[in-house]
């Protein structure tokens, strides 16, 4: 049965539970849960089909807190700043993130008078002229992220179109930063938080060559978040883009954005379209803008594992090397680690493992109470003890290692240690376990994780073992091939 509610009550019940949404940085999931309410029956409250009672409203206070009585003072002052912020008129919100967006401006705007930084709104008939950019910005940009950080997507979006303090160069450049170190764990937080900085790259006003400048910056970090969630069209295209507005501004460029992250960031992409050559040049260009300082020691760190990547294992050694005085312990631990690690794995592709060996005992305390580094350190061992001839010591690390790896289900890693492991057991003449092997190796070679060229080259190892016409230098030549191919699915293995 439909109730006919007045429009009044439907709009008092979308901007309070908008409030506790905004509030609480719950959605209306959370809220019908926490209430014990249905969502049909939240939806229903809110499009006029159902009357909020008075028991509805205390299921809602006893779940959240929140005094409804204190809830409902606040909308008279909501509805007068909804109006100043060009509200008159709006359509009614339908679904919560259209609540939040209704009232996002109004709620920031009541916080203001605890938060000195956020400046007074000027009379509606003055304008001032837009403030040059100054470094100076950065020390609030903190602050405003540490305000978006914990909110909703769509809360977030509100904030940044409706609210001054908000729009700001420096908020931009921070959401950039941020988006990168969401990169590695959650590609679809990277576009959000990159995407976030163009909404507030487009609510500036100022200088257009200084503008485009800040746009081609962005651009570029929407064109690596993009590259992260695996869209490289889509990446390609925000790189043509970054560019061509970087460019246009160059003649605003104050020194203010650090231009050398559109060539790291476009060699990341290269290197995953395979443009190796390509993403080399971009890293000897960002070099170039960063003589010394921090940043130079992650674009070392870059350069390194793509010379990896290509089997320049020397040059590779040499361009960590160089990176070692410039990333600090303390500041970046991780980058710190993953140096460490990568240095002395290059060792051992050289085959320089008492290089390598050496740089074990830092590792081992870099690594303590990580499993996956734990692994990995363990199958650098194994690689170091087979290289100096302690086949013992080298078969029980890479059984460790591989074992690991299994219950991880991380198949291309399994199956480049069996490789290894069969190696050291031709070494020894144990054919028998070579042949074990293989047959334990059946559900890595029909492992989905593991590309159709090196399934190929898999396949071929295993015929070889059948025909008892495998050797060492197969198996190394085969090794050597799974660890370029990790990072190229396209590249064969030449028998």
């Amino acid at each position: 049965m439909t109730v006919k509610v007045p429009p009044h009550e439907i709009e008092e019940v979308r901007l309070t539970l908008g409030l506790i949404l905004l509030i609480l940085n719950w959605n209306t999931k959370t809220l019908g849960a926490k209430a014990r309410i249905g969502r049909g029956e939240l939806s229903k409250y809110t499009n006029g089909r159902l009357k909020a009672t008075r028991r509805t409203w205390k299921k809602i206070e006893a779940a959240t807190r929140l005094p409804h009585a204190e809830l409902k003072a606040l909308l008279p002052a909501l509805r007068r700043l909804r109006a100043v912020a060009g509200g008159r008129g709006a359509a009614p919100p339908r679904s919560a993130a259209d609540i939040a967006r209704t009232v996002g401006s109004a709620v920031e705007s009541l916080l203001r008078l605890e938060e000195p930084y956020l400046p007074e709104p000027a009379a509606e008939t003055l304008e001032l002229p837009p403030r040059p950019p100054e470094a100076a910005d950065r020390l609030l940009a903190g602050d405003l992220w540490a305000r978006l950080q914990g909110r909703t997507h769509s809360a977030r979006l509100a904030l940044v179109e409706e609210v001054p303090a908000y729009q700001s160069w420096a908020l931009a450049e921070k959401l950039c930063a941020e988006s990168i170190h969401a990169a590695a764990d959650d590609p679809k937080e990277a576009v959000h938080l990159a995407t976030l900085a163009w909404r507030v790259v487009e609510r500036l006003s100022g200088e257009p060559a200084w503008l485009s400048l800040l746009a081609g910056y962005v651009w570029a970090h929407i064109g690596n978040a993009r590259r992260v969630a695996s869209d490289l069209p889509g990446a390609e295209e925000a790189f043509r883009l970054a560019w061509k507005l970087w460019k246009e501004g160059a003649v605003a460029d104050i020194g203010l954005l650090d231009g050398s992250r559109l060539f790291d960031l476009e060699a990341s992409l290269l290197r995953d379209q395979r443009k190796m050559a390509a993403a080399l040049e971009r890293l000897e260009q960002a070099l170039a803008m960063h003589p010394a300082g921090e940043r130079r020691g992650p674009i070392l760190l870059k350069k390194g594992a793509t010379l990896e990547q290509v089997g320049s294992y020397e040059a590779a050694v040499e361009a960590l090397q160089e990176a070692v005085p410039w990333i600090d312990r303390d500041h970046e631990p991780r980058n710190f680690c993953v140096l460490r690690f990568n240095l002395n794995v290059c060792r051992c592709h050289a085959s320089r493992f008492a290089d390598a060996e050496a740089g074990l005992g830092e590792l081992r305390a870099l690594t303590a109470g990580q499993e996956m580094d734990r692994l990995k350190l363990r199958w650098l061992e194994g690689r170091i003890d087979g290289g100096l001839g302690r086949t013992a010591q080298a078969i029980e690390a890479l059984l460790e290692a591989r074992a690991g790896f299994s219950r991880q289900e991380i198949r291309y890693d399994e199956a480049l240690i069996s490789l290894e492991l069969a190696g050291l057991y031709l070494q020894q003449g144990r054919t028998a376990e070579v042949k074990a092997l293989v047959a334990a190796m059946e559900p890595v070679f029909r492992a989905q994780g593991v590309h159709t060229e090196a399934h190929k080259a898999l396949a071929l190892f295993r015929r070889a073992v059948e025909l008892e016409t495998v050797s060492l230098e197969l198996v190394r030549r085969l090794v050597a091939y799974l660890y370029r191919a990790q990072h190229d699915p396209e590249l064969r293995f030449e028998a």
